[in-house]
């Protein structure tokens, strides 16, 4: 499809907004009612096993009879034709905003009270929407949208499931992402909301952390965390009441987790409430709970080291002491020289440093030849005296500096990608879905372009993008 291009002669498509393992949505404007409107087209070239035709009605549907500020409304569904190939089309709300998937990238973590109010909203949404019998099945930071008054909408239904309706996919198929799947949706056991509860709680934690809680290139071990580890421990600057949403909603068992959705959701807002109304920016971070600390134990010691002083000095100079100030010395020399004995190996060498003349380097210092470790880690040897240079003649190169060639990676998995292009010394690799038109279709999480393009020379700490190619019934991620 063409920006220009005329759906249904009404519907004429002005901008690609987003794309997807199942299709395109555009920017498009409804020429009878004057109206910007969003189009969503059906990808072609699917696979029959699939479902796709279905799928797509199946959203159109489960969308229409969803009312609320939580989901996006449907105007229309239908189909085309394009170039003598059947085009289907859902026309829907136009969504000014983001994904939240999209946000985290940008923001890496959210405050506490900003986390749970996005997921208290989209909580409520999937409570409507399971008291109409719908199952989501696949919610992800993807499918959750973040509009310019920061309202959340709940998207994607496509793998949805309807009390009583019929399965699109075998009995043996797991949907969903792996990084946010419950774990009776990897049993192939019952799936109620309480499925959705548990993939919003994954949500919840990476809005909170930064990442999922079982996050890994293997699937092997996502599935293992999934079934049978706790998630890892919430950040020291989470507060209380959040973290205790997020465990509860994480529960391995579905009937350990909330009753219901909106109780998840009411939980949220409470946390919410919970927390000092002098903090408006959110909880103190892990930085500066740090400081705080930092500071009080610095005052403590101050206070001791002054008292200390204080006494040494009454003793050494007292007339009943019998000692001179000669005498004072020597005691104050010995109890140096015995504290330099109960000094670690590592304290006694930064004294040494400190109090003894600059030195030259040692000729016999292995010189730098400027290669970068991909994993960041440095031999603990570099700290040592030896490795600094008293002259400045000579200067170790920090990590990831200087330029180098882009190794080509397109035709890789996103992960081989970025295996290959850290050996090659490029840290900082992000990837990106595309949307890709190609008969016979790519595989999944192939890379299809890559930005610098390969051949090209770009500073090793430049950030690197590939955009791969996502087949969305596969299930799994292709991002890390």
């Amino acid at each position: 499809m063409e920006s220009g291009t005329l759906i249904a002669d009404r519907y004429r498509l002005d901008s690609l907004i987003a794309w997807g393992g199942m299709g395109a949505v555009w920017r498009g404007f409804d020429t009878r009612l004057d109206r910007e409107v969003g189009v969503k087209i059906l990808r072609q070239g699917l696979e029959e096993a699939q479902s796709p035709q279905e799928r797509f009605e199946r959203e159109a549907k489960t969308l229409a009879g969803l009312k609320g500020p939580g989901f996006v409304e449907i105007y229309d569904y239908g189909a085309d034709s394009d170039g003598g190939q059947a085009v289907l089309f859902i026309v829907m709300e136009l969504v000014e905003g983001v994904s939240l998937a999209e946000l985290l990238h940008r923001e890496e973590r959210l405050p506490a009270e900003r986390a749970m109010r996005i997921v208290a909203e989209a909580a409520e949404a999937l409570d409507a929407a399971h008291r109409r019998g719908v199952v989501h099945r696949d919610v992800k930071p993807a499918n959750i949208l973040v509009d310019e008054a920061d309202r959340v909408r709940v998207i994607d239904f496509g793998i949805s499931k309807l009390s009583g309706g019929p399965e699109l996919t075998s009995t043996d198929a797991v949907l969903g992402t792996a990084s946010y799947v419950s774990p009776e949706q990897l049993r192939r056991g019952e799936v109620t909301g309480a499925a959705d509860q548990y993939a919003l709680g994954a949500v919840a934690y990476e809005c909170l952390t930064g990442a999922p809680p079982f996050d890994s290139i293997d699937r092997e071990a996502i599935t293992h965390g999934h079934l049978h580890t706790p998630p890892p421990a919430l950040p020291e600057d989470v507060p209380a009441a959040a973290a205790a949403v997020v465990v509860r909603s994480l529960q391995k068992a579905p009937e350990d987790r909330w009753e219901s959705a909106g109780a998840m959701a009411r939980a949220c807002r409470a946390a919410m409430e919970s927390e000092p109304a002098a903090a408006p920016v959110g909880p103190p971070t892990l930085k500066q709970r740090a400081a705080g600390v930092w500071s009080w134990r610095f005052g403590f010691v101050t206070v001791a080291v002054v008292a200390l002083l204080l006494l040494t000095g009454l003793f050494a100079f007292s007339p009943w002491n019998g000692l001179g100030g000669s005498q004072a010395e020597e005691s104050t020399g010995a109890a140096e020289e015995s504290e330099g004995e109960d000094r670690s190996p590592e304290e006694s060498a930064a004294v040494d440093r400190t109090d003894a003349p600059e030195e030259e380097a040692s000729d016999d210092a292995p010189e730098d030849d400027g290669a970068t470790d991909p994993g960041g880690d440095q031999d603990t040897e570099s700290d040592s005296p030896e490795d600094s240079s008293g002259d400045g003649d000579e200067e170790d190169d920090p990590p990831a500096s200087g330029s180098a060639e882009v190794p080509d990676v397109t035709g890789m998995t996103t992960f081989e990608a970025r295996d290959e292009l850290n050996e090659a010394g490029f840290g900082s690799v992000t990837a990106e879905v595309g949307y890709y038109w190609y008969t016979p279709e790519p595989e999944h999480c192939t890379v299809m372009q890559q930005s610098p393009n390969s051949g090209s020379t770009a500073d090793r700490s430049e950030q690197i993008t590939v955009y791969y190619h996502e087949r969305q019934a596969e299930g799994t991620t292709c991002e890390w």
